[in-house]
């Protein structure tokens, strides 16, 4: 899954007319996919047929800050610390980590959030190519497969039917999502290095 290098991002798109998702945790028990509309930006649309459900978008060309949009919120996203790495997640507008995610060396971690939860966010496959997040309880909520048929970065995200139970489902499917592009983007710079 190799990356683009990033560009500046462009303004968010108009939103299409028509029947619009009130909620990410509307969409609990179906399938919905990331897809990357052009390989020039480090932006990517979650979508559900032509509706555009929510969007995760780069602030600059370099770096790791990136900001997600749904209806059920706005929040920035930002990879930090090289010795105690984590990824903070905030609201717009604000300098308060509500959220941590803590990564281990094999891409794996545990997200703390607000109110003492928990969840787990693991690999679900045998060739690494599937990862999931589960909470306190060891239930499944969603699930994220990378798919590598074309040259642009997408993804096929299932939010399992109790997922709906969860208000940080939301941004739970964007953290996996751009977890997953940082991964891309770490195996890709590992074969530059070493080639």
């Amino acid at each position: 899954m190799g990356l683009p290098p990033r560009a500046a991002s462009a303004e968010p798109a108009a939103r299409p007319a028509g029947n619009v998702t009130q909620s990410i945790r509307d969409l609990a028990g179906r399938t919905v996919l990331w897809r990357q509309p052009s390989q020039l930006r480090q932006e990517y649309e979650l979508v559900l047929g032509d509706e555009i459900v929510a969007t995760l978008r780069w602030r600059k060309n370099v770096g790791s800050a990136a900001v997600g949009r749904s209806p059920d919120g706005t929040w920035s996203f930002k990879a930090a610390g090289f010795l105690n790495p984590r990824v903070t997640i905030r609201l717009p507008s604000s300098d308060y980590d509500f959220a941590v995610f803590r990564p281990c060396n094999t891409g794996t971690g545990v997200l703390e959030a607000m109110a003492e939860q928990r969840f787990q966010w693991r690999c679900v496959s045998f060739w690494q190519n599937t990862w999931a997040f589960f909470d306190n309880e060891g239930d499944r909520l969603l699930t994220i497969r990378p798919d590598t048929a074309s040259a642009k970065i997408g993804g096929i995200v299932t939010i399992e039917s109790n997922a709906s139970s969860h208000q940080e489902i939301g941004y739970l499917v964007i953290l996996g999502w751009y977890l997953l592009v940082l991964m891309a983007e770490d195996a890709t710079a590992g074969v530059l290095i070493t080639s």
